[in-house]
């Protein structure tokens, strides 16, 4: 085999990408990963973190990262609060809930940084077979009845690839899924996701908060210093207020929105870090897979994160691109249409459940229908008292319900 011959070439190399790149690796491919900028593992203000929740965590551990990442810090989520500021009501989910069908989970879930997620990553491929092209981009490619013809540029060189197997990884925006042909449905929610760092009287007891109000939901996830990490969804005029406010006015903002029900459990905010922005939306790629092309990640499907779904969906891309490749079938080739249907085939329910999912949240809760809200707070007050209703909530949150029992063996 030449050495720019491959039979996977993943183009992203961001924590799906990676993923992938060392699970495949564990299969005896030959595998590269593209990607267009450096890696770096620095913290910001405010910190970008993600949502894992406890099926994510099971993978990562199966994969051999997880205790790097939870020894640098995490934040646990045990506790996951929702209500609507002013309404009655609110869910309660705890993990000590779902023993019953995850006898190991003592979490719901967890808060993690980006780079801290990363790092161990990037030292396991480090020591892998895995070939790594950084600050490189794709500048076109051809596909064949045998491969994928690709040609990158890095510092001002071309360097022509050869694989059987395209995936693309590279994020919400895919250059991969625009360069295939693969169109999209979706809409943007004219809303901006505002995220921020803040420290609260009382701490947040491994408790997650989600407050939805009118214009959008308003999450605290808990961080590995006790204070929370937020994401506010507001309309472009009033997320445009919310960054350029001084801190005071901002966190009185930021209490009033919450509701006097979560300030209580969580005391009055203290401090904030400085805030950012970017614009949700909602993006299904109208083909998961076409022969020789694969998509993973946000490539795929970018959602709403009122449930912080978008990286546990990610990585169940993986897992479900794994065990297709995973054969004597996928050795022989791994990008012919058989492999690439069948990977599409595992994917379509879970995503368009999770979507599904996410878009009934936003839309019942941004409802101004009379009435609407009075069943919502009713709604709230009695799912406790549902067991099946709660129960299928809890595996959503906690990521246990899609994935198979085995994989829960951590």
């Amino acid at each position: 085999m030449k050495d720019n011959d491959f039979d996977i070439v993943i183009v992203g190399g961001g924590a799906v990408g990676i993923t992938l790149a060392l699970e495949l690796d564990r299969l005896d491919y030959r595998v590269a990963v593209i990607e267009r900028f450096q890696p770096t593992f620095s913290s910001s203000s405010p910190e970008r973190v993600i949502a894992l929740n406890y099926g994510s965590r099971c993978h990562l551990e199966r994969l051999g990262v997880w205790d790097a990442v939870a020894s640098q810090g995490v934040g646990d989520i045990r506790h996951i609060v929702v209500g609507e500021s002013g309404n009655v009501g609110r869910v309660d989910l705890d993990a000590a809930d779902g023993l019953g069908f995850a006898p190991n989970m003592q979490e719901l879930g967890y808060v993690v940084e980006m780079g801290l997620l990363l790092q161990p990553m990037y030292e396991l491929i480090a020591s892998s077979s895995v070939e790594l092209f950084s600050g490189a981009t794709v500048q076109q490619f051809v596909v064949t009845d045998n491969g994928v013809e690709l040609e990158l540029q890095s510092a001002g060189q071309s360097t022509h690839l050869k694989a059987a197997l395209l995936v693309g990884a590279d994020g919400t925006h895919s250059q991969i899924r625009q360069m295939a042909g693969i169109g999209l449905f979706g809409w943007d929610y004219n809303r901006f996701g505002l995220v921020a760092s803040v420290s609260c009287e009382k701490g947040h007891n491994d408790t997650a908060h989600e407050c939805f109000r009118r214009s959008g939901p308003l999450a605290f996830l808990p961080l590995a210093d006790d204070r929370f990490s937020i994401v506010w969804a507001a309309a472009p005029a009033e997320a445009s207020q919310l960054l350029s406010m001084s801190d005071e006015t901002f966190i009185s903002a930021l209490q009033r929105a919450a509701g006097d029900t979560t300030i209580d459990q969580i005391g009055n905010i203290l401090s904030t870090s400085p805030r950012a922005s970017y614009p949700l939306e909602l993006s299904i790629a109208k083909q998961y897979a076409k022969p020789r092309i694969a998509l993973v990640g946000n490539a795929a499907h970018t959602i709403h994160p009122v449930a912080g779904q978008g990286m546990n969906l990610g990585f169940r891309d993986v897992v479900s691109l794994v065990e297709m490749l995973d054969g004597e079938l996928a050795h022989s080739d791994p990008g012919q249409p058989i492999i690439m249907q069948g990977y599409a085939e595992k994917r379509r329910a879970d995503v368009m459940a999770v979507a599904g999912f996410t878009e009934s949240m936003s839309h019942l809760f941004g409802s101004e229908v009379p009435g609407v809200k009075w069943l919502r707070g009713m709604g709230l007050e009695k799912l406790p008292l549902a067991p099946t209703l709660s129960g299928l909530l809890l595996k959503q949150a906690s990521g246990v319900g899609q994935i198979t029992p085995q994989r829960l063996e951590v």
